[in-house]
């Protein structure tokens, strides 16, 4: 375990953007550079973002915490699901920003003021959401989207609508941190390891409670046995249509990310957003009630694992900084 967080630590990277201004324009020569005003920095005026009317639904696409528009996490399912909406990737646009480590209640925000503009030039629309991105739109529902915004459906994947069980594990360690001066170095690791402890998005997932579906909106819940991310108390959410998949094959076995790429979960997806889940069959029933067996011991020792993690990830905050302050201290002396 501390060999995998040790190679898990990785140093920030960065993005660079470039972008066409476009030909020079005359200004007084007295008037300074910095006011001018490039198209781009229009969203209004820019070609990209000025709306268009369609006849064809829309599927808005919410991700996951640590996530961003252009990754390929909804690669396959938006391939399956072109043939019957435009799909547009939440945070794509700049107008709607998307700071998946952020706090849900902005990032809800800032959702419901896309879906009402669109809802100004489609029919319809649907939502899709994966991990953090059901807590966002959960919230967004809660802050006032509804049917009447032309939403009709909402499928959620791998989602904690009631909480995560791993942001609950690790806060407790980053208030101890706190006490022994280590926050940096437990962030560190703890980012490295999937979740940075003191984002306001881990905050906001430990702390948020699942509360009823939206009346009026189709809500399905999709969730595979084997996450370890994400457990079946997590997604818990009541009155809500659920199926929790046993993944097809080896290959999609860490289901929380693998829910996005195995071809029976995008099946259900597309279905869902089609009308609605297939009735299940005999043979369907009893992979149903396989994988709820595997999810509910999964989800019974998931509290222990990630209080454990947690635990490690603190003790390798406090060596890394004592190694840092010995060579501080080293160098001070030798100068």
């Amino acid at each position: 375990m501390a060999t995998i967080l040790a190679l898990s630590i990785v140093g920030p990277g960065a993005l660079a953007v470039a972008g066409d201004d476009g030909p020079p324009h005359a200004v007084r020569p007295d008037r300074p550079t910095r006011t001018i005003l490039r198209p781009t920095e229009i969203p209004d005026l820019d070609p990209a973002f000025v709306a268009r009317s369609s006849d064809r639904p829309v599927c808005v696409l919410v991700s996951g915490i640590g996530s961003d528009a252009p990754d390929a996490t909804f690669d396959r399912l938006v391939a399956a699901l072109e043939s019957q909406c435009e799909v547009h990737r939440f945070g794509g646009d700049p107008r709607y920003p998307y700071d998946t480590h952020g706090a849900i209640g902005s990032n809800a925000d800032h959702l419901i003021a896309e879906v009402k503009e669109l809802a100004k030039t489609h029919p319809e629309i649907k939502i899709v959401a994966h991990s953090m991105g059901g807590p966002v739109v959960d919230d967004a529902f809660r802050r006032g989207l509804s049917a009447g915004d032309k939403v009709t459906t909402y499928v959620a994947l791998a989602a904690p609508h009631n909480g995560s069980t791993e942001a609950k594990a690790i806060l407790p360690r980053l208030e101890q941190a706190s006490v022994l001066g280590v926050i940096p170095e437990f962030r560190a690791i703890t980012a490295g390891v999937g979740q940075d402890a003191g984002t306001p998005a881990v905050r906001d997932l430990a702390a948020i409670r699942a509360g009823p579906p939206p009346a009026g909106v189709r809500r399905v819940d999709l969730r595979v046995a084997t996450d370890p991310i994400v457990t079946a108390p997590d997604a818990w959410t009541p009155g809500v249509e659920s199926r929790t998949l046993l993944p097809s094959s080896l290959r999609y076995l860490e289901g929380h990310g693998g829910i996005m790429a195995d071809p029976q979960a995008i099946a259900l997806v597309t279905a869902a957003v089609g009308g609605g889940l297939p009735t299940l069959d005999w043979r369907g029933r009893i992979l149903q009630f396989a994988a709820g067996q595997v999810s509910a011991k999964i989800a019974e020792i998931a509290p222990s694992v990630y209080a454990a993690i947690a635990s490690l990830c603190l003790v390798g905050a406090c060596v890394w900084a004592l190694r840092r302050r010995r060579r501080t201290l080293l160098a001070g002396l030798v100068a």
